[in-house]
């Protein structure tokens, strides 16, 4: 399966520079989705969603677990409501939400950060790994990677995902941060989208966006039985593209056909001093549906 990594230092002031994701294969790497029964619920019923964890969309290898939650949040376009009462049912964690008025909500779901420790040799092996050579190269004549040479260094990941769900008619609330330390905050209302339009996106990285980036869109038809086809699944990564940002961490997503579609993307950076991590990675997702045009 693809994956896509284009690593690039932003500017100095940062409190600690960015690195942005490049394509390449990643085998042991599992992102982490939120996937609604169904995208429009009418004022009354009940939102309910799935939480899948594997590297084919939307399928699930295994749960993720209630406990490793640090936030689960639904915010509409004046109100902020968190979500409790996750639980695990086979391979997905699931979690649901009963609105008490109409208009979009966003929910989303931010995962607690694991450590992996590891020697600075397979630390460059998984930036190889991830697709950018170049930037092993880089960080080391830069001295990001000398100064960490030692026996061994930490590796910190957390997740974060997201997805829109109509509620009735009302408010529309898609340019709503949920606060993540990574996020795609959609420009244009992807509730609305028809094959053949185009979503504006931004991808925001703590607080700042992402110029130069690179993510992952891809789709793969609805049915009943998409979150375990994992046939399906492949056969429709197998069409999934790159896409970049622009100066302004901005891209369009150009919708070629009906379904589930996700965004996808893997930052890495060194970690601040004093957090007990050498460098975090954050791998963020979106999820949303797109009917046939009618």
């Amino acid at each position: 399966m693809q994956r896509y990594r284009n690593f690039r230092l932003l500017p100095r002031f940062l409190t600690f520079a960015l690195v942005t994701a490049a394509s390449a294969t990643l085998l042991s790497a599992h992102d982490f989705w939120l996937v609604p029964d169904a995208f429009a619920v009418t004022p009354g019923g009940r939102i309910a969603l799935s939480g899948q964890t594997s590297s084919l969309f939307p399928t699930s290898l295994s749960a993720v677990t209630p406990d490793r939650i640090v936030a689960a949040r639904v915010v509409t376009a004046d109100t902020v409501v968190d979500l409790a009462n996750a639980l695990v049912s086979g391979v997905s964690m699931r979690l649901g939400y009963r609105p008490s008025k109409a208009g979009q909500h966003v929910i989303g779901v931010q995962l607690a950060p694991r450590t992996v420790r590891e020697s600075p040799a397979s630390f460059k092996r998984y930036l190889d790994l991830e697709g950018a050579p170049e930037a092993r190269v880089r960080f080391e004549r830069e001295g990001l990677l000398s100064a960490r040479d030692r026996d061994s260094l930490t590796r910190r990941y957390a997740k974060y995902a997201k997805t829109v769900v109509e509620v009735g008619r009302g408010k529309r609330a898609y340019e709503k941060s949920l606060g993540h330390p990574l996020e795609f905050i959609p420009l244009s209302d992807p509730s609305s989208l028809r094959v053949g339009d185009t979503l504006r996106v931004r991808m925001v990285m703590l607080g700042h966006p992402v110029p130069a980036g690179r993510f992952h869109a891809g789709s793969t038809p609805r049915s009943a039985a998409a979150l375990s086809d994992t046939a399906a699944a492949r056969r429709s990564a197998s069409r999934d593209v790159a896409v970049g940002t622009g100066g302004d961490g901005s891209a369009d997503v150009v919708i070629t056909r009906a379904g589930l579609w996700n965004l996808r993307t893997i930052q890495i950076v060194p970690a601040p001093k004093g957090s007990g991590a050498d460098w975090d990675v954050h791998w963020a997702t979106m999820v949303f549906a797109v009917a046939d045009r009618r």
